[in-house]
């Protein structure tokens, strides 16, 4: 619930409004890669965006971030575009592919209870609170072989995905750039 009032405080005071990149408000694409860097491979999304940081204009924030649900809704404020750069464990390993998919084609994951909540709830709450939602949330989805062991080192086969991560999130702001018109990108 922290995370709900600090928004709307945030809210109340101005800092939230159109995204125009300008005047305090966030920048409006955010680039924002998810995991956790204890557990193996699935630290891959913050390293990918670790990787693409200080490569932007000032219109395009790249973050990482190690939250999920609710706690998400303050890097989504004010945003127009996100990218979600976030690990997956394929049902066979060999053979996957980095996966781009836009937020509609995934659906609405439904997290199990209040405590877990997935993107459609945040979707939901930022907009019963006059919040928005980014217009458009594309997901790069990153195969992994094992994103529960506590160890700072990712398997050597997602090691070597890793930079294709890279050369995916920049291939998704290169399609930004054009539909966006944003200079520089």
């Amino acid at each position: 619930m922290n995370t709900i009032r600090f928004a709307l405080n945030r809210k109340m005071e101005g800092a939230v409004g159109e995204s125009t990149g300008t005047g305090g408000a966030s920048p409006p694409i955010l680039i924002l890669g998810l995991g956790n860097e204890l557990l193996k491979d699935d630290a891959v999304g913050i390293r990918v965006a670790e990787r693409l940081q200080g490569i932007f204009p000032a219109e395009v924030e790249v973050r990482s971030t190690s939250l999920f649900g609710l706690a998400l809704l303050d890097e989504l404020i004010g945003r127009e575009k996100v990218l979600l750069i976030d690990s997956y464990v394929p049902e066979e390993f060999i053979g996957s592919e980095i996966q781009e998919r836009n937020f509609a084609e995934v659906g609405e994951p439904r997290g199990p209870c209040p405590h877990f909540v997935g993107l459609g709830e945040v979707r939901e709450v930022m907009r019963e609170l006059g919040l928005g939602f980014p217009r458009e949330v594309r997901i790069l989805a990153i195969p992994v072989s094992d994103p529960i062991t506590f160890s700072t080192e990712m398997t050597p086969a997602v090691a070597a995905r890793y930079a294709a991560g890279c050369g995916a999130s920049s291939t998704s702001r290169t399609l930004w750039a054009s539909e966006s018109g944003v200079k520089g990108f």
